[in-house]
């Protein structure tokens, strides 16, 4: 998988550049193009090679491990699509079980996803970190209808997050209209409980009205409670699938 052989490169590259006794100082300097393989650079340290060897051998088991199944393929799509619902119903649900109170919706950010699609059929924790890369944390906030107005404008502005049943909401002409909350139209006025990750609710992907508020914290990774959901599922023989609760988000003929 690239994210490993990414990793796995990286360290050569340390432990190569660790290992050089001599420090050498620019005398000249000229530009010019050179293409080095990889090959070309760990080929001449074979004794680098077989350190680094077990340990991919023993990422790459981890990596490989079955932890479930689905149905069928799972898309990331725009502005609304079954992996951006599997995810944000997966965080709705922890995040609901971690605070032990109403969750009224769940966000997360179209590219905090970093693949298209999840596969049919089986299911590895290679995936899920290749799906989520990052050391995102599960959170809680407790916003205004203003705020959430905000939020779901936001989202519009990128043609659909991953958003959760409880929310819902037509674009036009780049803003959200028709907002609706647990099958209720959104009061400006009232306190909603969301779930979201950390990088959203310090304001990340201009998510800037998420600061002014405190967070509830969970401790927990979003890719962890992903690969729990998983394996779960895994032990009473389910299978990783869209619910069908239908599109939440819909975009207006211009």
């Amino acid at each position: 998988m690239q994210f490993l052989i990414k990793m796995l490169t990286f360290l050569a590259l340390v432990l190569l550049g660790s290992s050089c006794s001599k420090v050498q100082h620019l005398a000249f300097y000229e530009s010019s193009n050179i293409v080095i393989s990889q090959d070309a650079i760990f080929g001449k340290d074979s004794a680098m090679l077989a350190f680094i060897e077990p340990f991919r051998m023993e990422m790459e088991a981890q990596m490989n491990e079955v932890i479930g199944h689905t149905t069928n393929e799972l898309l990331r799509k725009q502005p609304d699509g079954p992996l951006n619902r599997v995810v944000a119903d997966i965080i709705h649900d922890y995040a609901e079980s971690a605070v032990e109170k109403d969750i009224d919706f769940a966000v997360q950010n179209y590219f905090g996803l970093r693949v298209n699609s999840l596969p049919e059929g089986p299911l590895t924790l290679g995936h899920l970190y290749e799906l989520m890369p990052f050391e995102n944390y599960l959170v809680v906030l407790e916003v205004s209808g203003h705020v959430v107005q905000e939020l779901c404008d936001l989202i519009a502005s990128f043609d659909g997050w991953p958003i959760s049943h409880g929310l819902s909401f037509r674009i036009k002409n780049g803003n959200a209209h028709s907002i609706m909350i647990r099958g209720r139209e959104i009061d400006p006025n009232k306190t909603y409980r969301i779930a979201t990750n950390d990088y959203l609710a310090n304001g990340g992907d201009n998510a800037l009205f998420f600061r002014d508020y405190p967070q509830i914290s969970t401790g927990l990774l979003i890719r962890d409670v992903m690969i729990d959901h998983i394996r779960t599922l895994s032990l009473k023989n389910e299978y990783l699938m869209d619910l069908g609760r239908g599109n939440r988000i819909h975009i207006d003929a211009p």
